[in-house]
């Protein structure tokens, strides 16, 4: 079991700072002894950067990758985010979920990151995996266009129960480099989260994970942003989990109704659905987060399930594609 996902965090938050240059992040510290890194508010970032981000959003016990699949070369070559793990569940519930919205004043963030491993009112994750964080550090990333202010670092470190001097707060926009990429990164959450969820499967089962998005084009306006970024999943997210069923598991229906496919109003764009919900990223219905190919391998039986597909047309529609050919 890990011993803290904050400290692994914290080793990734070190090497970020020591070459903040060379990743075209500014690092900061406020008045009250919060880190502050900038990824993409006024920094522009850059994808080894954003690789980073998502490391630690993970909380530092995953492996992350940039790369071009080849499989989509004859039809558009996108960059995408790889991440394997080792420790589905713990990494992308305990750590990675976007559960916390954060509103101060003008301020306003989706967090994530091991540092809610301190919240008070604790993810139930952490009871079912075990997990117990040892260290007073807290590690949290912003999905956010403006940087924490010394209110907003002291709300969230009284929050964590940690002393503002052991809070980092990492902050990347959607409308990002490292924004969109840190969202491809969440293909295997998204599949967790739906399991857990809405399909009440008991995820501790799940061994091994592995997932594969293309990162969104980066769009200027935060609106569209999150249209593209959340469609990067939802048209173009391939996962993989290894799970140890048992006889009450039903597992080809497990992965029948897990991909985005299987979700009600499949086939919208994300903005469409998100301006339904009156632009409130928590009131959008919680089934269409999902990766759109699944494979699903039962450890127990050696079956093998695959569901779902690469929706290549909506992904293109939704990156907004301008298809040039030279003939």
């Amino acid at each position: 079991m890990v011993e803290s996902m904050n400290k692994e965090a914290q080793k990734i938050v070190d090497k970020m700072i020591a070459d903040a240059d060379k990743y075209n992040l500014i690092k900061s510290t406020l008045e009250n002894g919060t880190t502050v890194i900038d990824c993409g508010v006024n920094a522009k970032g850059s994808i080894k950067g954003g690789e980073l981000y998502i490391k630690v959003c993970l909380g530092g016990i995953s492996d992350v990758g940039i790369s071009i699949p080849g499989d989509l070369s004859d039809v558009i070559a996108i960059p995408a985010v790889k991440v394997k793990t080792d420790f589905p569940a713990l990494s992308t519930l305990g750590a990675q979920k976007a559960s916390w919205k954060i509103e101060i004043g003008d301020f306003y963030a989706i967090a994530s990151g091991p540092g809610r491993t301190h919240l008070k009112n604790q993810d139930p994750i952490y009871e079912e995996t075990g997990y117990k964080e040892t260290s007073d550090l807290a590690i949290i990333t912003l999905e956010s266009d403006k940087l924490p202010t010394n209110e907003v670092a002291e709300y969230i470190a009284k929050k964590c129960s940690v002393k503002t001097e052991n809070l980092t707060l990492l902050v990347a926009p959607t409308a990002s480099l490292v924004g969109a990429m840190q969202i491809s990164g969440r293909s295997i959450e998204n599949g967790i989260y739906k399991m857990k969820e809405i399909l009440d499967f008991d995820v501790t089962k799940i061994s091994y994970a592995a997932g594969i998005t293309p990162i969104s084009p980066v769009d200027p306006d935060n609106l569209k942003a999150m249209g593209k970024t959340n469609d990067a999943i939802i048209f173009g997210g391939r996962t993989y989990y290894y799970l140890n069923s048992d006889e009450n598991d039903n597992i080809e229906e497990l992965a029948t109704k897990l991909p985005s496919s299987a979700s009600t109003g499949y086939g919208k764009q994300f903005i469409e659905i998100l301006k339904e919900a009156d632009n409130d990223f928590y009131k959008i219905p919680s089934d269409i987060f999902a990766p759109a190919e699944v494979i699903v391998n039962d450890l127990t039986t050696g079956e093998i399930y695959r569901s779902g597909y690469i929706d290549l047309e909506n992904l293109k529609k939704s990156f907004e594609v301008k298809e040039i050919r030279n003939k």
